[in-house]
């Protein structure tokens, strides 16, 4: 899928650990729904808000979504993108212009986000592919949901998945790319024969 692909291009620490944990949740309960097969994204929300559609200092819920992990933005629909449809990102002071079929990546439980309305007769959709935090409780729970972790798991396995989500923020931190990483080849990119782009000064 190319939208996987972007990611494991500028993401390959994060997209790694994504495909990781999809592996393992498949391998033990292979009736685990995932939106898309091709995606290793384990939640996909399509936003339907209509001709107006307009999301005041949108966030991901952080406890649905993995708190500094990896999203994928689209914006779908019909509208003249150099008029409306910009999506602003509050914290870094940014409104980018972002025409039907654009897709961006995004740490969504960290950014607010909103878009600029469009014209009355246009409309603007989009889809937002995340992380869901259920997936990785399941894994630190040894395969198990919280109610049954809670029952029968022993001291040393509580302290051990407390100890895990106590540092599960900044291990995702380390996982973001670097302006570094791109200078000096070090992301992984997926298409033999081409060359990552190399910094411009």
């Amino acid at each position: 899928m190319a939208l996987s692909g972007l990611f494991k291009l500028f993401c390959p620490t994060a997209y790694d650990t994504l495909a990781e944990d999809k592996k393992d949740m498949l391998e033990r309960n292979p009736q685990a729904y995932f939106p898309n097969e091709a995606s290793i994204f384990s939640a996909a929300t399509l936003e339907l808000g209509g001709p107006h559609f307009n999301i005041r200092d949108h966030r991901g819920d952080l406890r649905d979504m993995e708190p500094a992990g990896w999203n994928i933005l689209t914006a779908l629909g019909k509208f003249r993108s150099l008029y409306g449809g910009h999506v602003i990102f509050w914290e870094l002071g940014l409104v980018v212009q972002f025409p039907p079929g654009s897709s961006i990546l995004l740490p969504a439980g960290l950014i607010h986000y909103s878009f600029v309305k469009v014209e009355e007769e246009e409309t603007r959709l989009s889809m937002l592919q995340w992380a869901g935090a259920g997936v990785r409780r399941f894994l630190d729970n040894g395969g198990r949901l919280d109610k049954d972790f809670a029952a029968r798991a022993t001291p040393n396995e509580h302290s051990g998945r407390e100890h895990r989500r106590e540092i599960a923020h900044e291990i995702a931190i380390e996982a973001f790319p670097r302006q570094r990483d791109l200078q000096q080849g070090r992301l992984t990119f997926p298409y033999p024969g081409i060359n990552p782009p190399t910094a411009t000064h």
